[in-house]
């Protein structure tokens, strides 16, 4: 909602407050202020007469014209370029040394040879939209009205000196979706007056009830009232009504058009105008439209309507949509001579219906659809009248033509200061509460320490006591609710699950890798990509209504959403990609739907850049198996095994570059490549990826390792040198060699695996190192063969392992 200061001075004095402070009172009652403007921003521009137009000797598009611009500047030369300009027209002329909008200077100065003092303005020139510029100067300069004082400043002629602020209302406060309504917020918010100008129809003795029937086959329209006004004159508005207009956004058309928008703009409740001598039948007909029919609206269009659309007929034919729109067929124009006013109220539901349905949300469908205060709809119809009367000469004819069938039960609420106090934590006496509501122009009674508050009709938002406690809270001020911290026996701290979902982001910045946020919507074939645990799949979770089908159903697996932002950053040229997700995944089971947490990265790139003196490494697969074994670790999972992958269930992976990670035995996860028909599908470089599910994680017993002391006496390293089958892990042979050693084995590693000359077909060598260390003693052989041989015996037992000579 777009507010002038000016108009808004009509109802309310703010001769003593700065607009911007304004602004700062109505965000801190709770409607945000998005912006303060002013209207026009331009300094000496004034009136000019354009005594003299000859064309331009050496320019067939710029004309010379002698302007009398008054005072002592009298008639000057301004050599001016718009099509429109003629002898005898009043214009706005920015005189040397103007500052118009954006910093432009205007100078003295030269143009094809011709002195030039000076310059024409256009009201987009100004400062002004150009879709706010009335049609008829839209392509040049802006022609004043005949009595227009030459010499006077422009923007005060205009009434352009005005500042606008733009509300930016939520859906429950309507009631500011018009002057009347931010007039009374101001009042409250300042504990001013308000007044409002006395609305008083002078009507001619033939009655409006013998030109025009009225009738309502719907429970959709409740209330329609019509009132004919004859012998209209078709012009340009007045000034004042024009600049109220442009202030609250809405573009100047004729004094018919611009006064039922005026009165919109002013009460809240839309109006439309019919041509009346287009409507043959002289009746007005409101019903529902039947599946097919079809109308040309206002706008040029051909609108096919749709059972249940509110339409209003002349008995027969549809000439407007219900609180959407006019149809071509009645409009307004520069021919008509009389008019027939029509302020109803619809349901607000099926006008928002019909809107979106037909692409027509316009300010009147937007007020429908919040709510209209029925108590104005008459008063709106008279405004309108009024006005018509006063600047379209028109002739009221006697009474309004209604069909009525409203019924509006008055909302009253009980409340009492103690429960306000209660719930904002303030002190307020009945006395301060009392004025909270003096204040709003809220009437009330009070028995004892009960009030009883009558909400008045413009107030719809307003139906249960919480929002008289609202209210309260707002007017009394929010900066006066005294700051208390709350008064409980709980004490604070994260969950055990939030403690380890933390770890995981701590340790993964701390690899150097950087979080990301992605889109939990995604379409459907990527959705059932990258399963990290195949067998907890569950049926995709489709939108009812999505945006698009590349985001039309709830992801799986965070996965697919990380390769587009690698793809994303490897198209802008950073190669190197390292980032991470902890969040939701979700699906359906049995009818309910189910959501778990998921701790993913996606690598790709180098790890060491090609640096002086710095050898090049790139990203492989033990560097993502690296940030997982570190995640794991620092959760306290110290039992971890990696298996190789069914390539049947994880398709979208590197078969031979791709584990599933196991923790206690239990499948939690997955890390590996992404497969590289994938990778070049995505134009993608190597990537490699990882997901841990944090729900099956948090499950699982976990085990903080130990201080140890750091040793005093020496350790003694074995390392061996296995000859197996090709089929046989080196993770089987570790955890082998774990179940048989003691505790003098402390380290198990795998330095090598070896296939080719001079080992056996379908055999390879596997290479490991093991550290043992006796924490009491020197470790001796004596001491360490036993138990070195129980773990060769085991080898050979369990793997056919042979030691290579």
């Amino acid at each position: 909602m777009l507010v002038s200061v000016n108009w808004l001075s009509q109802y309310i004095d703010l001769s003593d407050i700065d607009p911007k402070d304004l602004a700062e009172k109505i965000t801190r009652t709770g409607i945000e202020v998005e912006s303060v403007n002013v209207l026009a921003d331009a300094t000496n521009v004034v009136i000019g007469y354009v005594e003299e137009r000859v064309q331009h000797p050496n320019a067939d598009k710029l004309s010379v014209c002698q302007v009398n611009v008054g005072g002592e500047d009298g008639v000057v030369q301004i050599v001016c370029g718009a099509k429109n300009v003629a002898a005898g027209q009043k214009i706005i002329v920015a005189k040397p040394g103007a500052v118009l909008p954006g910093n432009f200077k205007i100078k003295k100065s030269k143009l094809r040879g011709e002195e030039s003092n000076g310059m024409c303005c256009s009201l987009k020139e100004l400062g002004i939209e150009q879709k706010l510029v009335p049609q008829a100067y839209a392509d040049g300069i802006f022609i004043c009205a005949d009595d227009a004082p030459v010499g006077m400043d422009a923007l005060e002629y205009l009434k352009f000196h005005d500042t606008v602020i733009e509300l930016g209302l939520t859906p429950n406060r309507m009631d500011c979706l018009s002057m009347y309504g931010v007039a009374y917020e101001v009042a409250a918010i300042l504990s001013r007056d308000v007044k409002f100008d006395e609305v008083t129809v002078e009507e001619v003795a033939e009655a409006a009830k013998d030109l025009i029937k009225v009738s309502s086959k719907t429970e959709k329209a409740p209330m329609y009232l019509s009132r004919v006004v004859k012998n209209v004159e078709i012009k340009e508005s007045p000034q004042w009504l024009q600049a109220r207009l442009i202030a609250a956004g809405m573009r100047p058309k004729n004094n018919v058009v611009d006064i039922t928008n005026y009165v919109m703009l002013e009460m809240g409740q839309p109006l439309h105008a019919f041509d009346y001598d287009t409507i043959a039948s002289k009746e007005i007909v409101v019903r529902e439209a039947i599946a097919g029919e079809t109308m040309k609206t206002l706008d040029g269009q051909d609108r096919e309507l749709a059972e249940g659309d509110i339409i209003i007929t002349d008995g027969q034919t549809p000439i407007a949509i219900a609180g959407v729109m006019g149809g071509a067929a009645t409009e307004v124009t520069d021919n008509t001579t009389n008019v027939l006013l029509e302020s109803a109220l619809f349901d607000r539901l099926s006008v928002r219906k019909t809107s979106t349905r037909l692409g027509l949300r316009s300010e009147s469908s937007a007020r429908f659809e919040k709510g209209i205060d029925a108590k104005r709809t008459e008063l709106a119809i008279n405004r309108a009248a009024q006005l018509l009367a006063e600047l379209a000469n028109g002739q009221v004819c006697a009474g309004i033509v209604a069909h009525d069938e409203l019924t509006v039960e008055p909302v009253s609420i009980e409340i009492t200061a103690a429960k306000i106090n209660s719930v904002l934590g303030t002190n307020m006496s009945n006395e301060e509460v009392a004025n909270v509501w003096t204040r709003l122009n809220f009437t009330y009674d009070l028995n004892g320490n009960v009030f009883t508050v009558h909400v008045p009709s413009r107030r719809l938002d307003i139906t249960i006591v919480e929002d008289l406690i609202e209210e309260a809270g707002r007017i009394y001020g929010y900066d006066n609710i005294p700051t208390t911290l709350p008064s409980t026996d709980i004490k604070g701290g994260y969950k055990p699950i939030q403690l380890m979902r933390n770890k995981a982001h701590q340790t993964l910045m701390a690899c150097g890798l950087t979080q990301v946020i992605t889109y939990s919507l995604t379409s459907a074939e990527k959705a059932e990509q990258f399963l990290s645990i195949p067998a907890n799949k569950k049926e995709l979770v489709k939108l009812a209504m999505p945006m698009s089908e590349d985001r039309s159903h709830l992801r799986q697996s965070t996965i697919p959403q990380l390769l587009e932002v690698v793809r994303y950053n490897n198209a802008r040229t950073m190669d190197t990609v390292a980032i991470y997700e902890i969040g939701k995944v979700y699906g359906q089971a049995n009818g309910e739907y189910t959501e778990e947490t998921k701790i993913s990265g996606a690598v790709t790139g180098q790890i060491i850049t090609n640096k002086w003196q710095a050898k090049v490494e790139k990203v492989d697969f033990y560097v993502a198996k690296g940030y997982v074994d570190a995640v794991l670790t620092e959760m306290g999972h110290l039992n971890v095994t990696y298996r190789p992958v069914v390539a049947d269930e994880y398709k979208e992976f590197h078969p031979g570059r791709t584990a599933m990670v196991y923790v206690n035995d239990i499948l939690v996860g997955v890390v590996g490549q992404v497969h590289p028909e994938l990778q070049r599908e995505l134009d993608l470089h190597e990537t490699y990826v990882f997901e841990l599910s944090l729900d099956v994680l948090f499950g699982l017993e976990t085990s903080k390792p130990a201080y140890a002391m750091v040793p005093k006496h020496p350790g003694m390293t074995r390392d061996i040198a296995l000859v197996v089958d090709r089929e046989v892990l080196a993770d089987d042979l570790v955890q082998t060699i774990k179940k048989a050693a003691n505790k003098l084995l402390q380290t198990v590693e795998v330095f090598d695996i070896y296939e080719g000359k001079g080992v056996e077909e379908g055999k390879k060598s596997v290479a490991i190192s093991l550290y043992y260390l006796d924490r009491e003693k020197t470790l001796t052989d004596e001491d360490l063969q036993p138990t070195h041989q129980k773990v060769l015996n085991a080898l050979t037992k369990e793997h056919d392992a042979v030691l290579r000579g």
